[in-house]
Order: structure tokens, then C-alpha cells, then sequence
């Protein structure tokens, strides 16, 4: 038995036979650093961490000092840092799984690549052919526009004018369109790239992995 279960046994064995019969004691440091006892949890304890100790002189349970705000605040913060790392590691595990189960072979994954690309190559030059009539259809507006202005009424027709309205809000709408199909062969090329890069780590890891 060491020093201090042997003080600690001493102190049970001094304390009333209601407090000894109970079989535990509570024990802390005060603010000067002694030692404070009881059957029952010291006054002194309720802000600090504490023992609780057997008639044996055995430590039963350890309490911590309650916390702070700030020392709360920052196992909250860990606390979440740690969730989020583990949900970020059990979406990217998934995220592997689906990767594998949907192609048998890179160059299944190669040919979904290239199919899904190629469906917004062919809207992309739907799109600038059609961009492309429209700016033809606007130099000619604008050059009707030019010969009205320098006619002896000097005056544009408003159907004239209502034309070229239209041309303008079709040329800015196929460029809004343009730009998002843009984006969207941009993003989906990453994508795949990014799924053929991890695809080779896994397939290459899994395969070392067999080797005898």
C-alpha cells in the first residue's frame, strides 16, 4: 500500500462509523493546496475537481474542475473540429466506394467522360452558330440604321428600331447561355478529372495491396 492510501485509509478510519459505513470519501485541494475531506462533498470541492475514494484507500472516480467559459468554449470548438473531420472522412471513403462500383475499368470512366463532354461541346456550337447569325443579322441592322439615318427624313423606322431591339436581346441571351454551358463543361471536365486522378490511387493501392 502506498503513502497515500495509507493516509487516505487512516483519514476513513478517523472519520464517524455513519461516514465509514457509507464507504467512500471525497477529497480536493483547496486554494492554499491542502487537502479537504468529507463523507459527503466538502463545500470547498463544488467548484474544483475532486476524488472519490473507497474505505480501502482506492481512487473509485476522478471529477474534473468544472470549466470555464473559455476552456468551454474551446473543447465545444475541438469537439466539432473533430465531427467535421470525421464526416469529411466518412464522405470521401463514400464517395471512393460509388467511384469503384461505377466503372468496372478507367476506360469506362474515360468513355462517360467523354460522352458527357461532348454532349455540351454540341450545345456549346448550337449556341455560338447561333450567336454568330445574330451578329451577322446585327451588322446588317446596323447598317440600315446608318443609311435611315442619312436619308432626307433622317429618321429611323421604329420597326427598324424594334428590330434591332430584338437582335440585342437574343445576342445577350445566347451569350448568357454560352457562358453557363461554358461553366458547365469547365466544371464537369474537372470533375472527371479529378475522379480519374483518384481512381488511379485506388485502383494502384488495391492492386499493390494483392500482390503476394
Amino acid at each position: 500500500m502506498n503513502r497515500l492510501q495509507t493516509a487516505l485509509l487512516g483519514f476513513a478510519l478517523l472519520l464517524p462509523l455513519s461516514a465509514t459505513a457509507q464507504g467512500q470519501v471525497y477529497c480536493c485541494s483547496d486554494a492554499a493546496g491542502r487537502r479537504i475531506c468529507g463523507d459527503t462533498l466538502p463545500q470547498v470541492c463544488y467548484d474544483r475537481g475532486y476524488r472519490e475514494i473507497s474505505r480501502g484507500g482506492n481512487i473509485v472516480k476522478e471529477v474534473e474542475a468544472p470549466l470555464t467559459p473559455e476552456q468551454r468554449a474551446r473543447r465545444e470548438a475541438e469537439a466539432k473540429a473533430l465531427k467535421d473531420r470525421l464526416a469529411a472522412e466518412a464522405a470521401a471513403k463514400r464517395r471512393d466506394r460509388v467511384l469503384i462500383d461505377s466503372y468496372p475499368s478507367l476506360a469506362d470512366l474515360d468513355k462517360r467522360r467523354d460522352r458527357e463532354l461532348s454532349i455540351v461541346e454540341a450545345e456549346l456550337r448550337i449556341n455560338r452558330t447561333r450567336e454568330a447569325s445574330l451578329l451577322a443579322t446585327h451588322s446588317e441592322i446596323e447598317k440600315k440604321i446608318a443609311a435611315a439615318s442619312k436619308s432626307a427624313a433622317k429618321k429611323i423606322p421604329p420597326r427598324l428600331a424594334a428590330e434591332a431591339e430584338s437582335n440585342e436581346a437574343e445576342i445577350a441571351s445566347v451569350r448568357t447561355i454560352l457562358t453557363s454551358k461554358q461553366k458547365e463543361y469547365d466544371a464537369l471536365k474537372e470533375r472527371f478529372d479529378t475522379d480519374r486522378k483518384r481512381y488511379i490511387e485506388l485502383t494502384t493501392t488495391t492492386d499493390s495491396s494483392q500482390k503476394p
